[in-house]
C-alpha cells in the first residue's frame, strides 16, 4: 500500500512539474523570447508590423514582375483593335469569296439556260446541220 501511494505521489509531482514548466518564461504562452528578456509588448507589435510590411512589399514586387507586360492599357487596346481589324479582314475575304462563287454559279446557270433555249426551239433540219458541222452525223 505504501508503494502504491508513493508511486501516485511521484506521478502527481511529475505532472505538476510539467505544467509549471510549461507556464514558465515563454514556454507555451505565445510570448516567445521577447518577454523572457523583459522587452515590452509594443516591441513585439512593432516587429510584427514590420514583417507584415515586408511581406506586402515582396508581394507587390512579385505582382509587378508577373504582370509587367499588362501595365500599359495602350498595349492591351492595340492588341484588341488589331485582332478586331484582322477579324474584319477575314470576314470581308470570306464575303468576297462567297460573292465570287455565287457569281460563277449564276453565270453557269445562265449559260445552261441559254443552251437549253437554243436547243429547245430548233427544227429537225437545224439539229442535223449542227451535227454535220460538228462531225457527229455520219452513215451507219
Amino acid at each position: 500500500m505504501k508503494k502504491l501511494l508513493t508511486i501516485a505521489l511521484m506521478l502527481s509531482f511529475a505532472f505538476a512539474g510539467q505544467t509549471a514548466f510549461a507556464d514558465g518564461h515563454g514556454h507555451g504562452n505565445g510570448n516567445g523570447k521577447g518577454k523572457a528578456k523583459g522587452k515590452p509588448s509594443f516591441v513585439d507589435k512593432k516587429h510584427r508590423a514590420h514583417e507584415e510590411w515586408k511581406r506586402e512589399k515582396e508581394y507587390e514586387k512579385e505582382y509587378k514582375k508577373r504582370y509587367k507586360k499588362h501595365d500599359k492599357d495602350d498595349d492591351r487596346d492595340d492588341d484588341v483593335w488589331s485582332r478586331r481589324r484582322e477579324d474584319e479582314r477575314r470576314r470581308d475575304d470570306d464575303r468576297r469569296r462567297e460573292d465570287d462563287r455565287w457569281e460563277r454559279s449564276r453565270e453557269e446557270q445562265r449559260r445552261r439556260e441559254d443552251s437549253r433555249r437554243r436547243t429547245e426551239n430548233r427544227s429537225v433540219g437545224q439539229v442535223i446541220l449542227d451535227g454535220v458541222r460538228n462531225g457527229q452525223a455520219g452513215s451507219n
